[in-house]
């Protein structure tokens, strides 16, 4: 399961990535620079409006998952260099490479 320090750390992995400052991001989303780094230290508890303007502004998808299909896809993401195209394209997007 996803918990709020994943959704945090991806948020951050992705604005750092594309070079913005926290600062920067919140002003782009409408939201406040506190409410967006207690995101990215798991400690934020955003309304679902703003975490999909933060997706769109990273141009990242939220995505809702049946369980047995996300406990297959950690599996394979945890399965030494047996990891699908799918899931090494997903962990390049993320900007983690080929980190497991």
């Amino acid at each position: 399961m996803t918990n709020l320090q994943d959704i945090g750390q991806r948020i951050r992995t992705a604005r750092k990535a594309q070079g913005l400052t926290a600062i920067e991001l919140a002003a782009r989303t409408g939201m406040h620079r506190n409410t967006l780094l207690a995101l990215e230290t798991g400690r934020g508890n955003i309304e679902l409006v703003k975490l999909l303007a933060l997706c769109d502004e990273l141009d990242l998808d939220l995505l809702l998952l049946p369980r047995q299909a996300a406990s297959q896809r950690a599996a394979e993401s945890q399965g030494a260099g047996s990891q699908t195209e799918l899931g090494q394209r997903l962990q390049a997007l993320m900007g983690r490479g080929g980190e497991a």
